[in-house]
């Protein structure tokens, strides 16, 4: 079993000295070993501080990391000149797993992650609010060495319809299972581009949160082979209203779904009786209704729906203070 002893962070404060936004004598390895765990094969920078381009530049040249599969760089202030000298690294050569949430990343980072040999094993890869747009999203897209990612999340990177086009045309993403696309502003066309890729046959979950989509956007899906295996579907907090419901209620290709997030899409007791008298959720385990005006009526019905039968979270009024708070801030696991 991989042992170490960790080496306390006050220890080793004086390994650096900052100036301003300079780092001198930067000494990356003892927090590289702090970090380190599963045999050298995961590490999670988590307790390091905010590393920034400097201490990431750093970490691209140490060999501690040739080992690393798992790469977690979370929150750390990371621009494009960090990214690139990740890319650029001659140590990382293993890294199935690449966790950037939360940086600074803009479309050149992107670009770099995409042409760079390093990363031709990546199935995961986490940009979790960064600065992409629809240039990085494209980068991706065309990318010759990242043709193996089964997740993405491009959460919150203004990539727009243009970026999501992009996605939906991309060969190299063909084996994506889940993906993670809301607060992008793609709007309808965004998601209609999505529902019609030759590509994205294998989706188990589509976060599509957080982007202004309307029941014209909804609509797209119907007959799309892009949904026939979904499991997850998060579309909470846009426009569907009760067409949107009433639409996905009819939609035979969302057989599979278990979990479906519906919470504040102006949903009211006529979406809620839709929902009920679905025929094609009977797999449906999780509905989430929160922050729609369905009233007891629209609790009655999905209560007491046979086809529903399976939902297992508690449905209440918006209005009921019983009700649970919805999580619409906030990394969300695949």
């Amino acid at each position: 079993m991989y042992k170490k002893k960790l080496i306390p962070i006050f220890s080793f404060l004086g390994f650096a000295m900052v100036l301003g936004s300079s780092v001198l004598a930067f000494d990356i390895n003892p927090l590289i070993y702090n970090g380190l765990k599963k045999s050298g094969t995961y590490l999670e920078m988590g307790g390091s501080g905010t590393l920034k381009d400097e201490g990431i530049k750093a970490l691209a040249q140490s060999s501690m990391i040739m080992k690393v599969e798992i790469l977690s760089l979370k929150t750390h202030d990371i621009t494009d000149e960090g990214i690139i000298a990740l890319a650029d690294s001659k140590y990382l050569r293993k890294v199935i797993v690449l966790n950037l949430f939360q940086n600074n990343i803009g479309s050149q980072g992107a670009e770099a992650l995409a042409n760079s040999e390093n990363f031709k094993k990546l199935t995961q890869l986490d940009l979790w609010h960064n600065k992409i747009g629809p240039e990085g999203a494209r980068a991706i897209a065309e990318s010759v060495s990242i043709t193996h990612l089964v997740e993405l999340d491009l959460t919150g990177n203004n990539i727009g319809p243009e970026g999501a086009r992009a996605i939906a045309q991309s060969k190299s993403l063909k084996n994506l299972e889940a993906l993670k696309i809301g607060s992008n502003r793609i709007g309808d066309q965004g998601l209609t581009a999505l529902s019609q890729s030759p590509y994205l046959r294998k989706l188990r979950v589509l976060d599509a949160s957080d982007n202004a989509i309307t029941s014209e956007g909804i609509t797209s899906l119907i007959d799309s082979p892009v949904i026939v295996h979904l499991e997850k579907l998060i579309i909470r907090n846009n426009k569907l209203g009760n067409e949107g419901a009433a639409i996905l209620s009819n939609l035979d290709g969302l057989k599979k779904l278990k979990n479906l997030d519906l919470q504040w899409n102006e949903i009211t007791s006529d979406g809620a009786s839709a929902l009920g008298n679905s025929k094609y959720f009977s797999n449906l385990k999780i509905l989430r209704l929160w922050g729609n005006p369905i009233g007891e009526d629209g609790v009655r019905s999905i209560r007491e729906s046979e086809d529903l039968k399976n939902v297992n979270n508690p449905i209440y009024p918006f209005a009921s203070m019983d009700g649970q708070a919805p999580e619409l801030t906030g990394k969300q696991d695949f």
